[in-house]
């Protein structure tokens, strides 16, 4: 299994296999890559926070219909 350790190599396997594909080329046998994703910063886990909060709060049956039934 083939490691990838930066985006820019993310990027690059996104674009050959995009390019694999287009020109009508087979997979490669072994299409397994492992990524190893940065820690996320602090402002993303904030943002993921306030985001899950908020889609907690729309998918709350009693705020959709005002009681429960």
């Amino acid at each position: 299994m083939k490691t990838i350790q930066s985006p820019d190599g993310v990027a690059l396997l996104m674009e050959n296999l995009w390019l694999r594909h287009k020109a009508g080329m087979k997979l490669r046998p072994c299409n397994v890559f492992m990524v190893e994703l940065l820690p996320p910063t602090d402002e993303k886990l904030a943002e993921a926070r306030r985001k899950s909060h908020e889609n907690s709060r729309q998918d709350d049956p009693e705020e959709l219909y005002g009681a429960w039934i």
